[in-house]
């Protein structure tokens, strides 16, 4: 009985120990194994998706150039003031219209434009004293056409139609045509350019893209043009296939047609991760076989890094907020200061106490950072003072107008982030044009963007100097705070990049001697509580 009792024991405790192992040992490393296989399949879905991607977008960028040419084309015929009085000229006989179908052929260089860019075009028009032939067609020729249907019922001035048309040897083929009416002088004129954009070269264009995968052009029921068995150009167009299983589709808008880039994945998911990330399962199989007891602290170790790496993440955030604030307090003080001293001399110190005040106010602002984000009322607030304070130094020469919608009043932003634009309109705008000028600063929002313009009407900027601004703006980084040159906006747009996860975005136009509009659109649900 008493070996009896021991075995039991030895038993229970051997159940109890296989437990144990089961659930801290077995069961995790099966829940990892589950994660790094699932993991490992949906990056190469993610990367295989991208492949498509790019596919797709080489097919955008390249039917839409082949399509670009044919509108360069029609733009310049529909905008050419010599073109239309020769299609709207009266002529006397046969004789004067043929001397004048020369010399315009001679000036304008159509044949060689039309030689060189392999396009074909005819021009339609209402005009009974031009006599029909070659590239001039009476408009009534064209009445039974099935482009011509479409291009009145869809009552576009310009547009693309995919149908078919007759050779001389009796065939017809698939054609792309590029319509475009010809009323920039006259919006009664009937006449129009047709332009022939040659099926077959931008079939050979997406087939010579040597893509692995099969590639389709598709409208809303057709297979327009495709990398496999539907592009013979001497076949009417095929109807897109329900059946088949599409596993990339990218939508894009050319010249007035609604059109999808469908791509099928030729690639076997099962295949394609053992051929490309063979080296995970083996490290898998690796890990499995190593000792089950290390699994749990090098589940540990993993979570400690892991936290680390946070920790430092956060501290490096403080880090970087801490110097932008540096940065920017001395930047306005400086500013307001020389405005009140430049005021004492000229006014004899009188109205100081009042520009003291404000100044006051911009002080608060830039000193009390327990809180990185106000509210745009605060801002504005702030922006108000900085504008009145300013006027004292430019008098007459500077008005503004501040117009921010209800709804976004209680919106948080980065403190200082709105005056930083409002100073640079004024220092680098208002300072130096000598005649008197505005500054706007107007907010609205969406369910899904607060948008934010500064715009003034100073001196502007020129075209490089205006992209290299944008450009900075844009891709705004720790680095850059360390240039010399508009430090400030870079300050306020990487600001506001921290709290949105880069999801700002910053436009800007300027015209030298007209002005400068800065417009910025942040993502709302970013403003609702910063962190």
């Amino acid at each position: 009985m008493f070996f009896s009792k021991i075995a039991e024991r030895a038993n229970k405790s051997k159940r109890s120990l296989m437990l144990i192992y089961t659930i801290f040992v077995i069961i995790p490393i099966l829940l990892i194994d589950g994660l790094v296989v699932s993991g490992v399949y949906r990056a190469e879905e993610a990367t295989q998706e991208h492949l498509m991607e790019n596919e797709a977008n080489a097919i955008n960028y390249t039917f839409f150039n082949q399509v670009d040419q044919a509108a360069k084309l029609g733009n310049a015929l529909y905008s050419s003031f010599y073109v239309d009085r020769f299609l709207n000229e009266e002529y006397t006989s046969n004789l004067d219209y043929y001397n004048h179908y020369q010399k315009f052929f001679e000036d304008t260089l159509l044949k060689i434009v039309e030689g060189q860019s392999g396009l074909n075009f005819s021009i339609y028009l209402d005009n009974d004293t031009i006599t029909n032939g070659g590239e001039f067609q009476k408009i009534e020729k064209a009445y039974d056409a099935d482009w011509y249907k479409y291009m009145e019922a869809s009552n576009r001035n310009k547009g693309l139609f995919f149908g078919r048309r007759k050779l001389a040897d009796g065939k017809t083929v698939r054609t792309i045509y590029y319509f475009q009416r010809l009323n920039y002088y006259n919006s009664k004129s009937n006449n129009f350019v047709l332009i022939i954009i040659d099926y077959g070269k931008c079939s050979d264009s997406l087939a010579n893209m040597n893509f692995e995968n099969s590639a389709y052009i598709c409208d809303s029921n057709r297979i327009i043009m495709t990398n496999s068995k539907y592009s013979n150009v001497n076949k009417d167009y095929d109807k897109k296939d329900d059946s088949l299983r599409i596993d990339y589709r990218q939508e894009f808008k050319v010249y007035g047609q609604d059109l999808t880039i469908e791509i099928v994945n030729k690639n076997n998911l099962f295949i394609s991760v053992m051929k490309r990330r063979w080296y995970h399962f083996l490290f898998l199989i690796l890990v499995n076989m190593s000792l089950p007891l290390f699994v749990s602290s090098l589940m540990n170790s993993s979570y400690q890094n892991k936290l680390k790496e946070q920790e430092t993440f956060v501290a490096r955030k403080n880090a970087e907020l801490l110097a932008l604030h540096s940065q920017i307090n001395p930047h306005f003080l400086f500013n307001a200061l020389e405005s009140i001293r430049m005021h004492s001399l000229l006014k004899k110190e009188t109205e100081t106490s009042e520009m003291v005040e404000r100044l006051a106010k911009l002080q608060r602002q830039y000193t009390e950072w327990d809180e990185d984000a106000v509210t745009i009322a605060q801002e504005v607030e702030f922006v108000k003072a900085y504008l009145e304070l300013q006027k004292y130094r430019f008098g007459d020469r500077l008005s503004f107008d501040v117009d921010i919608d209800d709804e976004c009043m209680n919106l948080l932003i980065p403190k200082l982030t709105i005056v930083t634009f409002v100073e640079n309109a004024c220092v680098h705008g208002i300072e130096s044009k000598i005649t008197p000028g505005w500054i706007f600063v107007r907010a609205s929002s969406d369910d899904e963007f607060m948008t934010l313009e500064i715009e003034d009407t100073g001196n502007g900027m020129n075209e490089e100097d205006r992209k290299n601004l944008l450009r900075r703006m844009r891709f705004a980084n720790i680095e850059m705070l360390k240039e010399k040159g508009r430090v400030g906006i870079i300050n306020a747009c990487l600001r506001l990049k921290m709290i949105s996860d880069e999801e700002t975005s910053f436009n800007l136009d300027s015209e030298p001697g007209t002005g400068t509009l800065v417009q910025i659109k942040v993502p709302v649900k970013y403003l609702k509580g910063l962190h």
